[in-house]
């Protein structure tokens, strides 16, 4: 039986406004301190209202920018400046440098941030958080997997950010939307889930490609009533670079190409006029779909951002037409254009 979207959104936002009460760690927010568990475990403790923010990643600043708190950014991530979807006044402000190839800690302290928001697990993450920390700066660190996490970390930035409500309603909105989309996946029979690749041919040259595990972009395909071949072959790896041989094997139902930019997505297309891409069911039956990622494009939804959840119905709707009719994902963009992008329409 399917459950009514009214009931979806009351439990939703009864399961956003709990995580919210963990998150805040028993202290109101806007109060003058606050204890907020981090998504690496780490309990961060804020004894005054954050002002100046330093965010190194750009769907963590397009967060802030959504719950309205862009006026407290003060320095960003050099990735952060070609985001579309975060405004010109935040672009602007001073940058950093990022964990890749390092951040510049001076620059950080002149801004005299109140706090720092930055993944975690990669590159020079770690030496970056000992490095503000050792100079009395609280960093929040960040990272997605799945829905969920995102769900956590807007609930988080709202948080840290004293934006809280703002955050629980966002938050409310985009769980009710990926418990309908779940709630319609479940009633779809298990011979009638298609075996999905999602992956993104940059390393074809060298006869490869990387395909999403258990990844954000790798669980959609599961959420949505698919079989990802990827997790079913590498379990919780999340990405892994295969060769044309596995994907033969797989020879998957639907094939999903992940791209930044249009021109990305259009060279990468072109990789499959390879014939040895031709014996392949998805590409006999028409079934590869080329879709934008990230933050680089308009039109580009999968990210660690509300954009996810239009993302996760735009899958929907390639991998399961029929069965996510009700749900559509431009009215949805629309919404959120409306509610928490405005800043997009000047």
């Amino acid at each position: 039986m399917k459950t009514s979207l009214l009931s979806v959104v009351v439990i939703a936002v009864i399961a956003v406004a709990s995580v919210g009460m963990l998150i805040a760690g028993g202290y109101l927010d806007g109060g003058s301190a606050v204890n907020i568990v981090d998504m690496s475990g780490r309990t961060v403790h804020l004894n005054h209202t954050v002002n100046r923010v330093v965010i190194l990643e750009s769907y963590w600043t397009e967060i802030a920018c959504a719950l309205g708190a862009e006026d407290k950014i003060v320095g960003i991530g050099s990735y952060v400046t070609p985001s579309v979807f975060v405004p010109d006044s935040v672009k602007s402000k001073d940058v950093v440098g990022n964990i890749f190839s390092g951040v510049n800690i001076e620059t950080v302290l002149a801004l005299d941030p109140d706090l720092v928001i930055m993944d975690y697990g990669y590159g020079k993450a770690a030496e970056t958080v000992q490095a503000l920390e050792g100079a009395g700066i609280p960093v929040i660190t960040l990272y997605a997997k799945s829905f969920d996490d995102i769900i956590n970390a807007t609930m988080i930035i709202g948080q840290a950010l004293g934006a809280s409500e703002s955050a629980q309603s966002l938050a409310g909105y985009m769980s009710s939307l990926h418990s309908q989309l779940l709630s319609n996946a479940s009633s779809i029979p298990t011979e009638e889930r298609p075996r999905v690749l999602i992956c993104n041919l940059d390393v074809w040259k060298e006869g490869q490609i990387y395909a999403y595990s258990n990844t954000s972009w790798g669980n959609v395909v599961v959420d949505v009533g698919g079989i990802n071949v990827a997790h079913e072959r590498f379990g919780g790896m999340q990405w892994v670079k295969v060769n044309v041989e596995q994907v033969l094997l797989w020879d998957p139902d639907i094939i999903v190409i992940i791209g930044r930019t249009q021109p990305i997505l259009s060279s990468q297309m072109d990789s499959m006029d390879d014939p040895i891409w031709h014996s392949l069911r998805a590409v006999k039956e028409g079934r590869v779909y080329p879709v934008l990622s990230g933050s680089y494009d308009r039109e580009s939804y999968l990210d660690w951002t509300p954009r996810m959840v239009v993302g996760e119905l735009q899958l929907a709707s390639c991998i399961h037409p029929a069965h996510f009719a009700s749900l559509n994902w431009t009215s949805a963009w629309d919404w959120l254009i409306s509610n928490y992008y405005g800043y997009l329409q000047g």
